[in-house]
């Protein structure tokens, strides 16, 4: 229909000389009309005919002016036809073109039955600039919270590679005052975290991830680099590298370098940075349109020692080997499952249950001491480090030792989650969220729970959204395993711990955030030689004080 409006006559660059052309006609037909060939022409006509073709001249007059303004009005209808066909068709150009942008560059979204395969002719240099993949939908609702964290931006695209990334600048406060159970601490640094991500959808079938990032390599629980080390380059590393296989939309299995299966950006697990190695599932069970059942797994490898057997001396026996033992790899395994509940109003529940078990755990406190790290880590990376792995807290049998005072971990959790998609405030609508979660060790016979709660009201997504958070948890000495567990919740021991948490984070641009955390931090207990109980940081320090304040951008 469009092409034939746009060769229409009345199209805007003929309509003058058609409505001249009218109004020609209209003269001439009135010229040749009854009262212009009365028989009569060349006499005087008396006053009361002229009077009367007065008025049949004054009507036609009136005719001819409505029939005027009723063919004006059809050429402006007319023209907003042509007009909103030929958006119309500019519309359908501009998509043809990023149709083709998006089949070179592998962005076009198909179903898992159909081949995204570039044709070669196409393949060639295209650059697109896309939204960037959103979470798979077997994950999407457990990491809600860590999209407020971290907004989507944009990401570029070149022959099917999808590059973002995000830059953090952080100034970090930690204080508290010294006394005969701790000294003073007053740390006030700058810090910075660069990440860079590359995405290639290898098939519909296959995803290809990667994550560069900044960090100290030694330091697994944050990506964060300090301003220091006077003009020294500072290093970028993986921390992230996997493929992820989903043959359709209700299973998918990921191995590589990756965030943890039940991670949630809660600070409660796991730190927010931390990475694991190895492999992790996820079957999603549809109930109806609203609710869904996960059955989630993760098996993830901590060392691999390859020690058949330990000798005399050897750094392994502080972690309870004996001489002639074979040392066995570290592991982790974590099933579990959820439940994603909705009658497709307002508010939404999600239910958590999962248990952790890990498999030699005293070489993770092994690797966090002077004598265990180069056994444990430097063979792993490559690399000499010039110190211990990072995030001692748990309870040990000597002080500073490498066996935990806890003889095993498995830890049993259960979270809850309930939702409101949005309170009206002013002229917003504020994502309203409770979360609360409880873990024991059943590994460990006393010190062994934990739990925190949670509100969260607003995210930010564009320039003036707001967020506020509050959160409580306790995590005592035989809970969690601390060198994984948030450095941030948790400041110089991530367990023996109470802790009271605010946030505040406002949008200036859709880019960028300006994110503020407060800490407020006590020790649960002190050292118990009795029970084989030794803490690094121990009741009665004085209160701990943090504040983070931080520009997120992403790109």
């Amino acid at each position: 229909m469009h092409s034939r409006l746009l060769s229409d006559p009345l199209r805007k660059g003929h309509c003058c000389r058609f409505l001249t052309t009218v109004i020609f006609g209209l003269m001439l037909f009135s010229m040749t009309s009854p009262a212009a060939t009365r028989k009569d022409i060349g006499k005087t006509p008396p006053a009361d005919a002229l009077n009367r073709e007065m008025a049949e001249l004054r009507t036609l007059i009136l005719e001819q002016k409505r029939a005027l303004e009723e063919l004006r009005a059809r050429v402006d209808e007319q023209q907003t036809v042509i007009n909103k066909q030929q958006a119309l068709l500019d519309g359908l150009h501009r998509q043809q073109g990023m149709t083709l942008v998006a089949k070179a560059s592998g962005l076009e979204e198909t179903s898992v039955l159909e081949d995204t395969s570039p044709s070669p002719a196409v393949l060639p240099v295209q650059v697109a600039m896309t939204q960037a993949p959103a979470a798979p939908a077997a994950v999407a609702a457990q990491k809600e919270d860590k999209k407020e964290e971290k907004p989507v931006a944009s990401s570029l695209s070149v022959a099917g590679f999808k590059f973002s990334g995000d830059f953090r600048y952080r100034l970090d406060m930690q204080a508290w005052s010294g006394n005969e159970i701790a000294g003073p601490l007053q740390n006030i640094r700058s810090r910075y975290r660069v990440r860079m991500n590359v995405d290639k959808d290898i098939d519909p079938r296959f995803k290809f991830h990667l994550q560069l990032s900044t960090a100290s390599i030694n330091n697994g629980i944050t990506n964060d680099q300090d301003m220091a080390g006077m003009v020294a380059k500072h290093p970028f590393f993986i921390s992230e590298g996997y493929v992820d296989y989903h043959p359709n939309s209700k299973f998918t299995i990921r191995g590589g370098r990756m965030e943890e299966v039940f991670a949630d950006n809660m600070r409660y697990l796991w730190d927010d940075d931390v990475r694991f190695n190895g492999f992790q599932q996820i079957v999603k069970l549809p109930i109806d349109s609203n609710n869904s059942f996960e059955l989630r797994a993760g098996e993830y490898w901590l060392s691999n020692p390859n020690v058949v057997i330990v000798p005399a001396g050897s750094p392994f026996i502080a972690a309870g080997y004996q001489p002639g033992q074979k040392v066995r790899d570290a592991n982790l395994f974590h099933p579990g499952a959820v439940l994603n509940l909705s009658k497709g109003g307002a508010w939404k529940h999600q239910l958590n249950g999962d248990v952790q078990i890990y498999r030699n755990p005293n070489q993770i406190q092994l690797a966090s001491t002077a004598n265990g790290f180069p056994v444990l880590v430097n063979g792993a990376i490559g690399l000499v480090l010039s110190g211990p792995t990072t995030g001692m807290g748990n309870a040990t049998t000597t002080a500073g030792g490498a066996k935990y005072t806890a003889p095993d971990f498995h830890i049993v959790r259960a979270s809850y989650r309930i939702e409101h998609k949005g309170v009206k405030v002013g002229d917003k609508e504020m994502p309203l969220w409770f979360n609360f979660q409880v873990s024991r060790n059943i590994g460990a016979d006393f010190l062994r729970d934990a739990v925190m709660g949670t509100v969260n009201l607003g995210a930010v997504k564009k320039a003036g959204d707001i967020r506020l958070l509050y959160q409580y948890a306790i995590k005592d000495a035989n809970s969690l395993i601390s060198q994984f567990t948030d450095d941030d919740l948790g400041t110089g021991s991530g367990v023996n711990i109470a802790v009271h948490a605010m946030r505040f984070d406002v949008g200036l641009t859709r880019f960028l955030q300006w994110q503020n955390l407060f800490f407020i931090q006590n020790e649960r207990r002190g050292n118990n030689p009795d029970q084989f109980f030794f803490v690094p940081l121990r009741r009665g320090a004085n209160t701990t004080y943090r504040y983070l304040g931080q520009l997120a951008f992403t790109f």
